[in-house]
């Protein structure tokens, strides 16, 4: 290899915004490749939805690709309302549908193909990536067609991973035409009846997203939302002002106990001042990776143990819209949550029979359903999930997962760790796979920030 060749493997929100910075930091004779399963690279399984009622979770004041321009997307998405099928006038605090946003990162994609530097060229490889092999020079990644690429860097780009099985142990069901394990595959939610009754199993935004869309598809039968505790997402209030800042970045909290009775304190605090809670969560964001970054592996472990599971449901919320449609099937009945732990899943004749140990009692609750959903959210623990890639590169000791099995170990650049802790100089991630490093890293907001700095990061190599 002679000119610098940057591979990024994963085209959706993340590899685009990488790619995207990479081509307007780069310098030189450098040629940028991206690889990705799908045609098209941009919307990923986050932004391709077609369902007009699956929105952005953020404003569109606060989903901009770029961070020294904050209001990008908005003036795209104002300028191109009439064309993108929304109403004419876009304001900063409205829950776009998400695939307006899959159309908006094909085009800043493609607007820095256009305006990079000469001699900076651009590829996209349909195709799947299932091994990297460490060369000399960097890496060469084999496709499952065969052929390879080599390049100086590489960046795992990689998206968040399928879900755990409801039930961790192995079951024949899993095998039934009546259970879906990906939501978001193609079809997934095909060939279930309009009147038939449905088991959703977690109650979190993928299990949100599902109720909207079968709303969308004209179901009527009854939708079981089951978790652990029966937890659900909070919605956003729209036009809500911002709080300011009350924690100082020197003395961040090093202990989940007192990052917690930091937050109570400050949300009484402006509960007496009549301000809504939701204010005082959306102030913790810009510190959230950097309180994350202070705490202890224990401490962190504690966070998941305790906290974890309240947090996600008032950090992570649902737009207005969506909270409204959530609202409306279960006032008419057709969507009810349970809180309780799936114990049994059995095929029996024109159905399917579940048992779940009801949370905090002893008594157990039968459901009988025509399909299951598996909605329990993403898994985090790349060490398990079996794809050539992920296999091979363990393998290899290229990667492994950070203590607490929740991504892929690396630092907070995004440089990734080898099995016995030392970075590997041409393998980068970003993302999801960040998680156990940033905690906050599955988001817009923070992921392009990551991409600015990681484009900096290997353009300059």
């Amino acid at each position: 290899m002679t000119d610098k060749r940057i591979a990024i493997i994963g085209g959706g929100c993340a590899g685009t915004l990488v790619a995207a910075q990479l081509l307007r930091q780069a310098r030189g004779n450098t040629h940028v490749i991206l690889i990705e399963r799908q045609s098209q690279p941009g919307p990923g399984l986050a932004y391709g939805t077609r369902c007009e009622d699956h929105v952005l979770n953020v404003p569109a004041a606060r989903m901009s690709a770029w961070p020294e321009d904050p209001d990008h997307f908005l003036r795209w998405a104002q300028s191109r309302a009439g064309d993108l099928g929304i109403q004419q006038a876009v304001t900063a605090d409205q829950f776009l549908p998400r695939r307006i946003y899959g159309s908006y990162l094909r085009e800043i994609l493609e607007e820095a193909r256009k305006r990079a530097c000469s001699g900076v060229t651009f590829e996209v490889i349909t195709g799947e990536a299932v091994d990297i092999e460490e060369t000399g020079e960097g890496g060469r990644i084999t496709l499952a067609n065969g052929s390879s690429i080599a390049a100086h860097s590489v960046v795992l780009a990689l998206g968040i991973l399928p879900g755990e099985y409801p039930i961790r142990r192995p079951l024949p069901f899993y095998r039934s035409s009546r259970y879906v394990h990906n939501p978001w595959a193609a079809g997934a939610l095909e060939g279930i009846g309009a009147d038939s009754d449905i088991l959703i199993v977690g109650a979190g935004l993928t299990a949100v997203d599902i109720v909207v869309q079968c709303r969308a598809l004209g179901h009527r039968g009854t939708i079981h939302a089951l978790s652990r505790r029966g937890l659900r997402p909070q919605a956003h209030i729209a036009g809500l002002p911002a709080y300011p800042a009350f924690l100082a970045p020197d003395s961040m909290p090093t202990t989940v106990r007192s990052a917690m009775a930091r937050i109570r304190r400050e949300v009484r605090a402006a509960a007496s001042r009549g301000i809504d809670w939701r204010a005082v969560i959306d102030a913790i964001r810009p510190f959230s990776q950097k309180i994350w970054l202070g705490l202890s592996w224990r401490e962190r472990s504690r966070f998941m143990r305790h906290v974890r599971p309240f947090w996600e449901v008032h950090r992570h919320r649902i737009a207005p819209a969506t909270a409204a449609i959530v609202r409306e099937v279960e006032a008419a009945g057709r969507l009810k949550f349970h809180a309780g732990r799936l114990t049994s899943l059995r095929e029996v004749g024109d159905g399917v029979a579940a048992l779940a140990k009801v949370w905090g009692r002893d008594d157990f609750m039968a459901l009988r359903v025509a399909q299951v959903i598996n909605c329990t959210g993403p898994r985090t623990d790349y060490s398990k999930y079996q794809h050539p890639l992920l296999i091979n590169l363990l393998a290899a000791g290229l990667i492994g997962h950070d203590p607490l099995a929740l991504g892929i170990d690396a630092l907070p650049g995004g440089e990734v760790l080898r099995y016995n802790g030392k970075p590997v100089s041409w393998l980068f991630t970003i993302g999801a796979p960040l998680k156990g490093v940033l905690w906050e890293s599955t988001a817009v907001p923070e992921i392009r920030i990551e991409a600015e700095m990681l484009g900096a990061r290997i353009a300059s190599l």
